[in-house]
């Protein structure tokens, strides 16, 4: 598959996504789309994104990506980022009481609504629920899992645990390990509600997957995470290109070899490294934009 047909694919689903996605936040949320910094726009680009993501690895399971997995991919997508606006745009204290009102709806079923996005957000993750059997033994594993890497992350990049007595080394590590599971379990969560029955000779390497394009997403936004201070492993090590490169370098010939061939690997690969180049240059050009850097890029 050549980048032209990526970008095309893209294409198709960015149309269908925005159509869902306005009806839905018109109804609970539609101040979101009214808003001029862009963000209903973003909402609709990382929730293109997990729409590509999605049908790949459906196909890679040996399923038809129809209608209903189109939509459970849109509801992950738009539940993905409205929960990385509660971590990311309000600030620590709002970051740590959302991971605390996340554990309640997550083992409660509920928690109380005070806000429109709030409202949107329980909308999204009540309709994933009604998609999908969320009992099943694989999805509430990840599902807790991806819980609990982002509550990890939280703690990492706020600087809320205590690093003091651990070797540089061993704190990179840890940052190394949080995005390696954050991104991995986003995967896993979204591959395995699309698909129970993925054959675990392939989660792994959609886990590997996951964790290129959360590596991916931490070094194009490298300078807005800095500006706010917010530590992730691609703003910790000191040559953060060099570091990335090299994981690429030595992950993606192991998927291109271990995924069973079908489209949904070609689609897979390819957007991953065309995913790779868009923030490779949105890395390059947002260096010194600093609290301005969040930008839109399809």
């Amino acid at each position: 598959m050549s980048s032209s047909d990526i970008h095309a694919l893209i294409e198709i689903h960015r149309t269908e996504v925005k159509k869902n996605l306005s009806e839905m936040v018109n109804v609970h949320y539609p101040s979101l789309i009214t808003k001029k910094d862009g963000e209903f726009q973003k909402m609709i680009e990382l929730t293109t994104k997990m729409t590509i993501v999605g049908r790949a690895c459906t196909e890679i399971a040996g399923e038809k990506f129809e209608e209903r997995r189109m939509k459970i991919s849109g509801l992950f997508g738009a539940c993905c980022f409205l929960a990385d606006g509660f971590v990311d745009d309000f600030g620590e204290d709002a970051s740590k009481e959302y991971i605390e009102r996340f554990e309640l709806l997550l083992t409660k079923g509920w928690f109380e609504i005070r806000t429109k996005r709030e409202e949107l957000f329980y909308i999204v993750v009540s309709r994933i629920f009604a998609e999908r059997d969320v009992f099943n033994t694989m999805v509430r594993q990840a599902i807790f899992w991806q819980f609990m890497a982002q509550k990890r992350d939280i703690g990492l990049r706020f600087g809320m645990l205590n690093f003091s007595c651990l070797s540089r080394s061993k704190k990179l590590n840890l940052f190394r390990n949080c995005g390696r599971d954050k991104g991995g379990c986003v995967i896993l969560v979204l591959s395995l509600l699309l698909v129970p029955e993925t054959t675990s000779k392939y989660l792994h390497l959609l886990y590997t997957t996951g964790m290129l394009f959360q590596y991916i997403d931490d070094y194009g936004d490298y300078h807005y995470d800095r500006y706010y201070n917010r530590k992730t492993y691609m703003n910790q090590v000191i040559h953060p290109y060099r570091t990335l490169r090299r994981i690429m370098d030595k992950y993606i010939p192991i998927l291109y070899e271990s995924l069973p061939e079908s489209r949904g690997k070609d689609i897979l690969l390819t957007f991953l490294i065309t995913y790779f180049v868009t923030r490779l240059e949105k890395h390059r050009l947002e260096q010194f934009r600093g609290k301005y850097s969040w930008t839109t890029y399809g």
